[in-house]
């Protein structure tokens, strides 16, 4: 019946009045509503709803005592969620005694006890629940949460369609999993609680359970080591996470924050500041994560005074501030490396941490100008990485990174590589460490894993250094449209950064787009870049210059100047000089300036002032005047000639003019040594112009006799020697080193790898040295694919544009004093080789680059050649084609290294056999004029001493004189050398100038035959046999004179140079004459004894 209500506090109570109505009204066996709403909110873990039931209805006054037993065990049933463990379990027994309690009551009171017991003693409670013989959702639930083993709950699952499992026993399902840790198990569960009975509680379930899962799948992984997709997973989680938490009373939602704080490191701000607004529960989870969220609310403590390096050891607390002081520019590197240079160290107490942290510090003070330092970090780097994998794992990503970022300013990308590669999965997120990892691929040419690494990423997923650095894949690829459209997209993301635009004209002129075409990218590029200038945007205005449009560079450098004439003075000439190769003729700058006005002389009555004029902007420096100043506004419309009050103007020029000017003048004034530019002022008078300009050439001739001195050993390949003495002309330094005998004399043919190739790969020098040769004809009919990387053929067509220029001339001083080359000379004396290199370069294939990660050896070489080297060498590897070069040394490297190699020294015997003499003679001339290496036939040889000409009687003394010693090669060098004093001699006598004396006694005689007999005779007395030279010596004249018919002249002059040889030699010439006649009388011993044997 109905009962007056209860009133606590203003109003009516509406809760109370509703269950006091309920309870009053019925017996406790009708209480299912109220015992399943109870349940419910539990099993949801709305714990704070249960509390304020459980109040209300324990406030009603005159219960049933079986109603308050079923009250105080649902009061049971909150504790033990709550992790408290009663003692009301005789309460429980009591209740459940009751023969008249419901079977569903007395189930929801079964289940209570069964967990009651599962905490105190586990085995009763699987007891009690085995011997039920009823079989509920709630009894269900509790087992499944409390007591079922893996294998239980994975067969009731399996063994059940989902669908007909309860909200009850799903959820029981789910708590089970997550209680013996099988989180896959426990996330699948969570799936379909949330599917089938989507809830508040299932959707926090499956929240908490997907976040157990990542910990567990990536427990070895740190954050920035996780793959994009499971990075995806992280993102998904911390938005649902943000939109559910509210105000946080669901410890479930913290206990997920937590998760989420491990997973990401503390590194998501959203997470770390929530972590922050819920310490108290965050420690009540786990410690650890509210200490670290406290300390990293404090921060780092930095020192109250300047830092000092007192001590040889320092400890991390001092190592930390010892970085804060080099980071913020209150330590000179260069006092860091003497302390680490005198012994200093860090010590932690663990020996892995000492050494990591002090390569960190080396890396932090290593100077990118300092190759030896460059070398040892290197070292040092890679012995670190060799010391312990695992604990190297451990390491914080975030000092590696830096680490990185250091080692790729000092050109060590492939050491980033390594040490970034165990961090990240196959398929990474775009972290920082991830960028930092593609951009070290990309410098050390790791172009077919660069490509790998990022295939799994969307469009949206790529920043813009991403974009760029795909874009120059796809360029050194020949993949212009590719890579134009990365850069577009790179250009949408940023489209104020002058690289990205600097990078589209680039490639836009690669793939053929006229000056018109390139014209219209540069007016789409925002004026803000322009604006104002900034290092980074040299190179865009450099290739506007250079290759589009001068005058609209020019107009952003001289407004650029006068912002700041110190810092634009060095790229405005640089840029202007640059421009004028590709210049037919200069012209005056029709744009007008936004910044700059023109430039004036002028007199105040008493001083004479040169200024430029300039608007908008600080006229800081002297050399500038503000037009709106008041001395500005007086001489603004001033003509040349006009006064003023006192201020005449005496000059004015337009603002280009007095720019650079001012420009040059700067720049000359502010060298401190490093710049190579200089200005020279002309003496007064003409006749010293010569011997001026012979100091100045000789002053830096000087220095580059030094540098040369250096490369005098056999331990430097061609290619590297040539990349130290013209690193901007390979060309010039291939020529120069296969014409010095200096460089030559270490050179030899490589005679290894494959002898008969169907195609090979030639770097600059090869083609230089085939048209050196005067093989390039020979080798366009050798049946031979010849291949060249795209930039060997630039350099080579550029080579030959700019040296056949009709203003060409370069000066240098020898010393016969000051000389000049101009493109007439050149034309004359070099037709041959230009026409053979022009031969040559009609033929070659140009063949694009595969992807393929270029060796680590080859990049750590790429520095000391030059760049069409190094990408003949890459193509070669990444295409297999057999690398044909004249860098012996080099070949040999890559043929030790298992790259495809071409035997040179086959295939240019191949090329030889195929020549006539005459084509042959200008191989043989070369070699012995300058030692480049070639194969000489012998029998060319005698050839040429059989000619009348005196210039192949040259090359025949050349060649004694070279390779006389080693002409036992011949097999019978008597015989050899025999023929060769015979033929020059013969043909000597025939002339007979000879006659009448060698070029000692007898001016009229200008031939080499008295060079070649002497060498030949040096030459049988190192290698004929006999005991003395003399010996030696006679056997060689001996058969040199042993003819049938002998003539009378032909004996003098054989007399007359061997006598003065003999003299010349300080050998004996009665020892020699007893010689002779023992040859005689041997012969004629060796005669008499044939007839006797016949």
């Amino acid at each position: 019946m109905m009962v007056d209500q209860i009133h606590s506090g203003v109003g009516d109570n509406i809760i109370g009045d509703k269950y006091e109505y309920i309870i009053r009204s019925i017996k406790s066996r009708d209480l299912r509503t109220v015992i399943d709403s109870i349940m419910r909110d539990i099993c949801y873990r709305e714990l704070g709803r249960v509390r304020e039931k459980l109040d209300v209805l324990n406030n009603i006054h005159s219960l049933e005592n079986d109603v308050y037993l079923l009250l105080n065990a649902l009061n049971v049933k909150l504790e033990l969620v709550k992790g408290s463990i009663s003692s009301s379990k005789n309460d429980l027994l009591k209740l459940l005694q009751n023969n008249d309690l419901p079977g569903d009551v007395r189930e929801v009171i079964t289940s209570i006890l069964i967990d009651l017991e599962s905490r105190t003693s586990e085995e009763l409670a699987k007891k009690r629940y085995s011997d039920l013989k009823i079989d509920g959702f709630y009894l269900k639930e509790v087992f499944f949460e409390r007591l079922a083993s893996m294998e239980e709950l994975s067969k009731s699952y399996h063994n059940t369609e989902v669908y007909d499992l309860s909200e009850q026993e799903l959820t029981g399902l789910v708590r089970g999993a997550l209680r013996v840790q099988d989180f896959v198990f426990a996330f699948e569960l969570a799936q379909n609680l949330d599917k089938y009975y989507s809830s508040n509680n299932s959707r926090i379930l499956r929240l908490y359970t997907e976040t157990c899962l990542l910990i567990t799948r990536n427990q070895r992984n740190h954050y920035v080591s996780l793959s994009k997709q499971e990075k995806d997973n992280v993102d998904r989680l911390i938005i649902q996470l943000l939109a559910d938490i509210d105000d946080g009373k669901d410890d479930r939602y913290i206990a997920v924050l937590t998760n989420l704080l491990k997973l990401t490191y503390f590194s998501d701000s959203r997470l770390y500041n929530l972590g922050k607004l819920h310490i108290d529960k965050v420690r009540e989870i786990d410690s650890f994560s509210a200490e670290y969220l406290e300390q990293s609310s404090i921060g780092m403590s930095t020192p109250d005074i300047k830092f000092e390096l007192v001590s040889d050891v320092l400890d991390l607390e001092k190592f930390s501030f010892l970085i804060f002081a080099i980071e913020n520019n209150q330590m000179k590197a260069k006092d860091v490396n003497n302390w680490i240079d005198n012994g200093g160290i860090i010590e932690t107490g663990d020996d892995y941490i000492n050494s990591f942290l002090n390569l960190y510090l080396r890396a932090l003070v290593c100077s990118i100008d300092d190759k030896n330092e460059i070398q040892l970090l290197d070292k040092k780097a890679q012995d670190f990485l060799e010391l312990d994998s695992k604990k190297f794992m451990l390491i914080n990503p975030a000092n590696i990174l830096n680490l990185c970022d250091k080692f790729i300013l000092c050109n060590l990308p492939l050491n980033a590589v390594n040490y970034l590669t165990p961090l990240l999965s196959d398929e990474a997120w775009v972290s920082p460490i991830f960028e930092c990892y593609l951009n070290a691929l990309f410098l050390s040419d790791k172009i077919d894993l660069f490509l790998n690494k990022i295939k799994h990423l969307e469009p949206c997923d790529k920043t813009e250094l991403i974009y760029l650095r795909e874009a120059q894949v796809y360029d050194r690829l020949d993949e212009y449209e590719l890579s134009i459209k990365s850069i577009r997209f790179a250009i949408e993301i940023s489209p104020n950064n002058p690289y990205s635009w600097y990078l589209l004209l680039h490639t836009s002129r690669k793939n053929g787009g006229d000056a018109q075409f390139l014209k219209e990218i540069v007016f789409e590029i925002p004026e803000v870049i322009f604006s104002t200038y900034d290092e980074s945007k040299i190179t865009l205005v450099n290739e506007i210059a250079t290759y589009i449009d001068i005058h609209i560079a020019e107009r952003v450098l001289v407004d650029w100047f006068v912002q700041n004439p110190v810092k634009v003075a060095k790229p405005l000439t640089q840029i202007h000089a640059n421009s004028l190769i590709n210049s037919q003729k200069v012209n005056s700058n029709p744009l007008v300036p936004n910044k700059c006005g023109d430039g004036i002389t002028y007199s105040d009555g008493f001083e004479t002032f040169t200024r430029i004029l300039v608007r908008d902007v600080e006229a800081s420096h002297p050399c500038l005047l503000e037009i709106e100043s008041p001395l500005g506004q007086i001489l603004e419309n001033m003509q040349e000639g006009d006064c003023s009050g006192d201020f005449t103007m005496i000059k004015r020029v337009p603002p280009y003019v007095a720019v650079f000017r001012q420009a040059v003048e700067l720049r000359s004034k502010g060298n401190d040594g490093t710049d190579v530019f200089r200005q020279f002022s002309l003496p007064p008078h003409e006749e010293e112009f010569i011997p001026y300009f012979e100091n100045i050439l000789k002053r830096y001739s000087t220095k580059d006799k030094e540098r040369d001195a250096v490369l005098h050993t056999p331990n430097i390949p061609l290619t590297m020697k040539g990349n130290f003495t013209d690193p901007t002309d390979p060309v010039r330094g291939a020529i120069t080193h296969l014409t010095s005998i200096t460089s030559t004399k270490y050179l030899k043919l490589f005679n290894s790898g494959e002898e008969t190739p169907n195609k090979v790969i030639i770097d600059v020098y090869t083609a230089v040295y085939f048209s050196l040769m005067g093989f390039s004809s020979a080798v366009v009919d050798s049946n031979i694919e010849i291949i060249v990387c795209k930039y060997t053929k630039q350099v080579l067509e550029g080579w030959i544009e700019n040296i056949l220029r009709e203003d060409y001339m370069s000066i240098g001083v020898s010393d016969k004093g000051l000389y000049r080359v101009t493109s007439e000379d050149i034309r004359r004396d070099s037709c041959d080789f230009i026409h053979n290199l022009q031969i040559l370069l009609e033929f070659v294939t140009v063949e694009p680059l595969k992807p393929a990660d270029t060796p680590e050896l080859l990049v750590k070489v790429r520095d000391l050649v030059d760049w069409a080297v190094y990408s003949t060498f890459q193509l070669s590897i990444a295409n297999s084609i057999p690398l044909l070069s004249i860098d012996h040394l080099m070949c040999e490297l890559a043929y030790s290294s298992e790259y495809p190699t071409a035997n040179m020294n086959s295939f240019v015997m191949r090329i030889l056999n195929s020549l006539s003499l005459p084509e042959r003679k200008k191989s043989i001339q070369t070699n012995l004029s300058s030692g480049t290496p070639v194969p000489i036939l012998y029998d060319d040889i005698l050839y040429l001493s059989r000619s009348a000409e005196i210039s192949d009687t040259y090359l025949v003394f050349k060649f004694m004189e070279k390779y006389g010693e080693t002409i036992s090669a011949t097999g019978s060098s008597l015989n050899y050398l025999t023929a060769i004093v015979r033929n020059v001699t013969v043909m000597a006598c025939i002339d007979g100038a000879i006659l009448a004396g060698g070029r000692a006694h007898n001016p009229r005689y200008d031939g080499y035959v008295e060079h070649v007999f002497n060498y030949c005779c040096r030459s049988a007395i190192v290698n004929l046999d006999g005991e003395t030279a003399e010996q030696r010596l006679a056997l060689l004249i001996y058969n040199v004179i042993d003819m049938p018919r002998r003539v009378r002249k032909y004996l003098e002059l054989i007399s007359l140079l061997t006598t003065e040889f003999t003299i010349g030699h300080f050998l004996d010439i009665k020892a020699c004459n007893e010689s002779l006649v023992a040859c005689q009388n041997g012969k004629k011993i060796d005669e008499q004894g044939s007839i006797e044997a016949s």
